[in-house]
Parts: structure tokens; sequence; C-alpha cells
């Protein structure tokens, strides 16, 4: 605008052409700086936007969906109940998602087949095509000290609050429900790990006796150049349990409710052949008896896509309650003792093909079990 007025001081410039060339600048000025206003709020949008997507990704990013689908054929043949061979087809489905709403909180929740069998999520493929139940198989919250204590409440999964090698007392299908706390700490031969928790067993709506069960476990995981292992101690209490009748799943042969016991388990393992190998065992003493034992000793070895499994167990009938041990061994009663052999192939990283084989003898009616299960996992 000065350059203008001075070329019309001048003479160069007209005082009409003066006056259009400051109306058009002007007119230009005004488009610039409507263009800059509208570049800006562009801008802002598309931080706004941003914002948002980051709120959603960050969302996201506090919620893990996981799962698993199995397909099983499974065989079974037992010397009792007229010798009939029994062949069928099973499905297992879980579903889970696991949220962190906050630093060291996890709250969890499951869906799974099957029918209300606290011992197996198997649906058998039945009754001309029927669709089949989904039931909550865990829902839990779980919060973690920065001192090496984590607790959890609810419904949830056992292994971070109680360590057991063997399923000769623990399915490996049983989510227990109540309250438990696990310790963790690291020393110089390894990590030491305690265990505690107080599992409702059954709610009596007329009663203020309410069955439960209590535990303590105090364990020791160590390293050596290629060996390793684990060694743990555990004592189980149960309360307010006046009869075998109180345990709405009791199978019927636990004839004594004194079910409280001593735990001792245990693992060895080395790295061997490219691959690892591990003997492991439990030993179970029903205290409150001091007649009925259990035990279960076996190997497992690891290499490359191939897992190989031997266990064998031995359970009298009131060294655990009859409703926790192994489904799969003799289903899952007490009063029994027998071989299990196992073989698994990884196909994908995510593709398992498994055949497991029990032989249980029932050592009150000496009658025979065997069971072949063929399985395809696929997890997700």
């Amino acid at each position: 605008m000065e350059l203008f007025k001075i070329l019309r001081d001048k003479g160069s410039l007209t005082q009409n052409e003066y006056e259009l060339l400051v109306t058009t600048a002007e007119t230009e000025q005004e488009k610039t700086e409507q263009a800059t206003h509208q570049a800006a709020d562009k801008r802002q949008a598309q931080i706004t936007e941003l914002k948002r997507a980051s709120k959603k990704l960050a969302w996201a990013e506090k919620i893990k969906i996981q799962g698993d689908l199995r397909t099983r054929y499974q065989y079974q043949d037992q010397t009792q109940d007229n010798n009939v061979d029994r062949s069928r087809g099973r499905l297992r489905y879980r579903l889970g998602v696991i949220a962190n709403p906050m630093a060291a909180l996890e709250v969890g929740a499951g869906l799974a087949s099957g029918g209300n069998n606290q011992r197996s999520n198997n649906q058998s493929f039945d009754a001309t095509f029927t669709s089949k139940g989904i039931n909550l198989d865990y829902a839990y919250m779980r919060y973690e000290f920065g001192s090496g204590i984590t607790t959890v409440a609810g419904k949830f999964k056992r292994k971070t609050f109680l360590w057991a090698p063997t399923d000769v007392m623990w399915d490996s299908d049983i989510n227990p429900e109540g309250f438990s706390a696990n310790y963790r700490k690291r020393n110089e031969w390894g990590e030491f790990f305690a265990n505690t928790g107080v599992w409702v067993l059954e709610e009596n709506s007329r009663s203020s006796d309410d069955p439960f069960m209590t535990y303590g476990q105090l364990g020791q995981k160590w390293k050596t150049g290629n060996w390793f292992g684990t060694l743990s101690g555990a004592v189980y209490a149960f309360a307010d349990a006046n009869a075998v009748t109180d345990f709405t799943a009791s199978e019927g042969t636990n004839t004594d409710h004194h079910l409280g016991s001593i735990n001792v388990a245990g693992e060895l393992g080395t790295n061997i052949g490219g691959g690892k190998a591990r003997v492991l065992g439990e030993y179970i003493n029903n205290w409150e008896t001091d007649t009925d034992t259990a035990w279960a000793l076996g190997a497992k070895y690891s290499w490359h896509k191939w897992s190989i499994k031997y266990i064998y167990a031995d359970v009298e009938s009131n060294s655990v309650p009859d409703f926790l041990p192994d489904s799969d061994r003799f289903d899952g009663l007490t009063g029994i003792r027998g071989h299990e052999f196992e073989v698994k192939y990884k196909i994908f990283e995510k593709v398992t093909f498994g055949v497991d084989y029990y032989h249980a003898k029932n050592i009150l009616t000496d009658a025979n079990q065997d069971v072949l299960q063929i399985d395809m996992n696929v997890k997700f």
C-alpha cells in the first residue's frame, strides 16, 4: 500500500489506477486471511479427529480377546455295564475378554461351551443338531501390588494361585470361586512363591453353614545350567462340611466328609537332545483320616513341535474330594488307579493335533476303563 501511495504522489499512477490497485490488494488480502482461517480450522478438525482416534486406540490396547476351539473324537470301553463300547464326537469352545482399565488392575470374563460340570467344557454332538449351551466360565478382578503380591477375587483360573504339576487332585478345567493371593520373590536359588485363599464350595440359603475350603502353599522354583525344577508343599482344609452330601457335585466315591490333606509336589527337568525333559510327581495324604493317600508320578518331553506325556496315578477313595480330579481318568472318580499317555504335535503356531489314552482300574469294583481321545485344537 505504501508503494502504491508513493507512485501516485510522484505521478506514476493516476488516482483511478491507485484506487483500483488498492481495492485489488485489499481483496487479495481478505482472500488470504480467509484461506488462512480455513486452513487453521481444518488443522484443528484434524487434531480433534486424531485425539478421538487416539482415545479409541488407547481403549483397544486395554482389551485383549483370547480363546480356543477343540474338536474331539472319543472312544470309551469299560468292563462293566454289559461291556458296552461308546464313541462320540465332542466340541469345546472358550472365549475370553481381558481388560486393563488401569495400571496393575485386570478384569476378565470368559464364556465356554458345555453344561454346569465344573470339570468339563465339552459338549457332545447329540440331539439332532440342536443348539449347544454357553456358560460363564470365569469372571474376576485381579490386582498386582508392587511388592510382589497379586490378589484375585471372583471365579478365576487357578494356575497363578496354586501350582500343581499333575491333575491327580485338580482337573485343569476347574476355575475356583472366592479369593486368593500370590506372593513371589526372587532369591539366590531362583524364585520363592506363596499362595493362599478361601474358596466357596456351596451356599445354603437356610443355614449359616456354607461349606468352603482354605489352603496355603509354599514353593521354590530354581534353575542352574541346564537343570531346573520346582518343589512345593500345600495344606488343604474344609469347613462347614458335615456330610458327603453337602457337596453338590459329589460323585459318590467319597465315603467320608473329612477331606483335609497335605500335598507335596515337585518337578525336575533338564535340556536334553534339543528339547526339555521333566520328571514330575505329587503325593497327597488325608491328614483327617490318616489312611487315604493319592499320588501321581510321570514324565514329559517336548522337542520342536512334539510333546509327550506319561502319568501314573493312584487315588484312594477319601484322599481328595471326588469332584476335583481329572474327569477323563475313570470319569474323575476316586478309588481308582491307572495310566495316561499323551502325544501332541503342533501343526501350525496356533493349531495342535493330539492323541490321549487312559487305562484305569476301579479299585473297589475291579472294573477297567479305556479311553481314547483324538483332538484338534485351535487357539486365537
